[in-house]
């Protein structure tokens, strides 16, 4: 009867330690393996939404900050003799003027709330990625950089009420590529 109060305490404790994580503002994972890793990750909020997926197969050093508080804000690095498989997405719905839904008798504007969508997506064969996202709610930054030998694929699409912006990076082979996107009004300010 007494051993049944172990499990009792030792169940409260995992159960305890599991609520403080699911209350964390930020993950930090680090991981160095000479076989598979797999590391992912996602938030989904009101307007923002990010999720990141990437394995190895050979000898590798995977890390991942993702802060969730204010602006979401992640920074991925791998670096591997072997396989990577990466993908990334970031998407922000920016809240639309509040006017237009404030009353029915009022003219109201027929106007799509501005949005921006970050994908990104590879598998190489061997290198290093390095890739930096911020969504908040004046806009979406990212910086991208890849080096070494696969396939990538990069795109961004900004929308508005009048405009919709699309651009799309593909490299294959050996490649150094580096890209910097600024959505959402604003220069890049180097964060």
């Amino acid at each position: 009867m007494g051993m049944n109060w172990y499990y009792v305490g030792a169940g409260a404790i995992c159960l305890f330690i599991g609520w403080q994580f699911s209350q964390a503002d930020m993950t930090r994972v680090s991981i160095r393996c000479d076989g598979a890793a797999l590391l992912s990750g996602s938030f989904i909020g009101l307007n923002q939404s990010y999720s990141q997926h990437l394995f190895t197969d050979d000898r590798a050093v995977l890390s991942r900050d993702l802060r969730f508080t204010g602006p979401v804000e992640s920074t991925i690095r791998v670096n591997s003799s072997g396989a990577i498989g990466y993908d990334e997405y970031a998407e922000n719905h920016r809240i639309p003027d509040v006017s237009s839904f404030l009353c029915s008798f009022m003219g109201t504007k027929n106007e799509e709330r501005p949005s921006e969508e970050l994908a990104s997506s590879g598998l190489m064969q061997s290198g290093q990625i390095i890739s930096t996202k911020k969504v908040e709610e004046e806009g979406t930054r990212s910086q991208t950089l890849i080096n070494g030998t696969g396939q990538v694929s990069l795109s961004t699409e900004a929308r508005s009420n009048t405009t919709t912006e699309n651009s799309r990076t593909y490299a294959a082979g050996p490649m150094q590529v580096s890209e910097v996107v600024a959505l959402g009004g604003g220069e890049y300010d180097g964060w």
